[in-house]
């Protein structure tokens, strides 16, 4: 008789604990949807995307989306983007690096500054020295089968 396989928990849901699809902007007029934002969104931070028809214009993260939003449509955005869509996160700890690895990925448009790690996170240099060293290597090997040859 076959073994019944364990079922692993899951860590989805660990960290993002609710999304939107995008959203016209007009639903932030509406009373009820301000009300029911406010109420789906108490006790979370969050992180919204702005669209311009089905681009992504900007990334953002706020403690409070709805008054975020708000002042999105009357700041220097106005006018640049139609829809947005919102996503409750738990870990506050983690926002400002998802919100870093977004806008590193996507670079929309709209945001003037592109997501920032800690020094330490930027694996570039390391990554350079390997390749350094084995451009090395390879001109040794090179070097000495070249000698053989002649």
């Amino acid at each position: 008789m076959p073994r019944k396989r364990s079922k692993k928990n899951s860590n989805k849901g660990a960290l993002v604990k609710g999304a939107s699809k995008p959203l016209p902007v007009e639903l932030l007029a509406e009373p009820s949807f301000r009300d029911g934002l406010h109420r789906i969104m108490r006790g979370y931070s969050g992180l919204y995307l702005l669209f311009k028809r089905h681009r992504l214009y900007y990334i953002g993260l706020a403690n409070n989306l709805y008054w975020r939003l708000i002042h999105h449509t009357r700041n220097r955005h106005r006018g640049k983007w139609d829809r947005f869509a919102i996503f409750r996160v738990d870990r506050t700890r983690y926002l400002k690096d998802i919100e870093s690895l977004l806008l590193r990925v996507a670079t929309p448009p709209g945001n003037s500054v592109s997501g920032h790690f800690h020094r330490d996170a930027d694996l570039t240099k390391v990554l350079q020295k390997i390749q350094r060293e084995q451009v090395g290597k390879l001109r040794r090997i090179r070097k000495v089968l070249w000698e053989k040859a002649s």
